[in-house]
């Protein structure tokens, strides 16, 4: 016979026919009082509890218990759950029971009413139903996550039509800090060290990667990233850098990059991270994607257009 488990935490107390049909097992299969008391205490009731009734007979011992739990809220129910799914879970009657075939009735019967009265649950059926609700909330997950895409991609459509550049880099600072959250990342905007301004930073597979954004007219030369590059090498080894420039960067300044054996810089550039916003690429996967790119074919600048 499977073993039968908990649905979760009880927010409310355990329906009466249960209670009766638990105290029924406790009653028939045990002929044992420290068997009782075993399964009492492996449930979560005290010592002390126990002690208080335990001159009664098996019934009255976990009626009692029962009836005091019942009294405690939500942690008292769940140590009365926990009592039922052990009664439940018991394989017969003890030898010396005197009605062995009345044991069994009391077991099946407990387990039918708990199972109909969502108190326990089949082994199969819990990880049926978890998988059901575990899909459902990936899918309502990814629904939360497209809408958020969707409107933080008009927000970066409409900060495009910024004339004021000190209006649009503040925008675009949001823009990252939202893109991050909505995809789950934790992200640390820009700070100040006593050498150095860091737009901001985050960790993904192990390594902490700094940020460097700038929306300037002109394209990123080989200076800028130089000057990045510097802030990254002065840390520790498992850091890394993702410089954004929005307008792209040059050529030459790039190709420097593609022959530097110690780079530690990806770049990436506006349309990159259009594609990002409009969901034509997932934000994580296209960062792997940069990320392999750099490392495995020395190729700092792979744009996702290009893909």
């Amino acid at each position: 016979m499977p073993e039968h488990g908990t649905l979760g935490p009880r927010t409310s107390p355990i329906p009466i026919s249960t209670l009766e049909a638990a105290i029924s097992v406790a009653g028939t299969t045990l002929y044992w009082k420290r068997t009782l008391e075993t399964i009492l205490r492996r449930s979560g009731v005290s010592q002390v509890r126990y002690d208080r009734y335990k001159e009664l007979s098996k019934y009255q011992i976990v009626r009692s218990i029962f009836s005091d739990l019942e009294s405690l809220g939500s942690r008292g129910w769940e140590v009365q759950q926990r009592i039922v799914q052990e009664l439940a879970n018991l394989q017969g009657s003890e030898e010396k029971a005197p009605d062995q075939e009345a044991g069994q009735r009391a077991l099946e019967k407990l387990r039918r009413v708990a199972s109909m009265e969502s108190v326990l649950v089949d082994p199969s059926e819990a990880a049926k139903r978890q998988r059901r609700e575990g899909a459902a909330t990936e899918r309502e997950k990814a629904s939360a996550c497209a809408t958020e895409m969707a409107s933080l991609n008009s927000d970066f459509i409409e900060l495009n039509k910024e004339q004021n550049a000190q209006k649009r880099g503040y925008g675009l600072e949001k823009i990252l800090r939202e893109l991050f959250r909505i995809n789950e990342l934790t992200y640390t905007g820009s700070y100040k060290t006593e050498t150095d301004q860091i737009d901001g930073s985050f960790v993904l597979d192990a390594f902490t990667y700094l940020v460097e954004a700038r929306w300037r007219k002109g394209l990123a030369m080989d200076s800028d990233i130089g000057a990045f590059n510097h802030k990254v090498e002065r840390r520790l080894d498992a850091t890394r850098g993702v410089f954004l420039s929005m307008n792209g960067f040059r050529e030459e300044a790039v190709s420097l990059y593609q022959r530097a054996k110690d780079n530690r810089v990806i770049l990436v550039d506006g349309q990159d991270l259009s594609l990002i916003l409009n969901s034509r690429f997932d934000f994580i996967e296209a960062l792997q994607e940069k990320i392999m790119a750099a490392s495995v074919r020395g190729e700092p600048y792979q744009r996702l257009a290009n893909l």
